[in-house]
């Protein structure tokens, strides 16, 4: 009989381990906003007396994944608006009087590592990579020489392809069940397949809303 009370007792506790992992696990959608601080390495083409413009950007993205309970694996889309900075700059002989803008759009996917630090709220360590489709914009003129050369920028605007790397790290916590709110920090590296942009940095703050089903 205490052989019976004791097998038991192993399958009901079994089966509330089972029962609770089956319930941290599942798909989820979720939707996310940033604000970034965003700075763009311009090409030598670029006068020389002008420094790399910086802006700050706000990103939405939508995404969807699975959580894995201590692991969750992730895919979407993220949209950031235009970043600019004017320029009226002048030492003589170079000059620039115009504007030097860019956006982005981007496909991406990521894995974040998520340990449970309390019944409803998770640490969130991720890194996320993919696809940037940037455009990049110069409006007005600049003028500058290198050597024997003089160079001349007119009004342009050009289109590219590059890759994305980023690392995040947060928190996040479920308001209700199935319900979740994360936030947290981020940064990111992107080319651009621009001649003009060599390379863009960003780094800021997120906040995002997952729902678990």
């Amino acid at each position: 009989m205490t052989n019976i009370v004791k097998f038991g007792a192993v399958v009901v506790a079994a089966t509330a381990i089972l029962s609770s992992n089956a319930v941290a696990q599942g798909g989820f959608i979720g939707i996310e906003g940033a604000l970034l601080q965003s700075q763009v390495a311009l090409d030598e083409i670029y006068p020389s007396i002008i420094d790399d413009p910086k802006d700050t950007s706000v990103e939405l993205g939508f995404k969807g994944g699975y959580d894995f309970d201590t692991f969750r694996i992730w895919g979407g889309l993220s949209l950031r608006t235009t970043g600019s900075q004017k320029y009226n700059l002048s030492d003589g002989v170079n000059f620039i009087d115009g504007e030097v803008s860019w956006q982005t759009y981007n496909f991406l996917v990521g894995i974040n590592y998520t340990p449970s630090l309390s019944d409803n709220f998770k640490l969130s360590l991720g890194a996320y990579t993919g696809i940037s489709f940037v455009k990049g914009e110069f409006s007005g003129q600049a003028q500058y020489t290198s050597g024997i050369y003089t160079y001349t920028l007119d009004n342009s605007s050009t289109t590219g392809t590059g890759a994305l790397i980023g690392l995040k790290i947060g928190g996040i916590y479920e308001v209700v069940k199935n319900n979740e709110i994360e936030f947290g920090v981020k940064g990111d590296y992107q080319t651009t397949g621009i001649d003009e942009f060599d390379n863009i940095l960003n780094y800021g703050i997120y906040v995002g809303y997952n729902y678990k089903f």
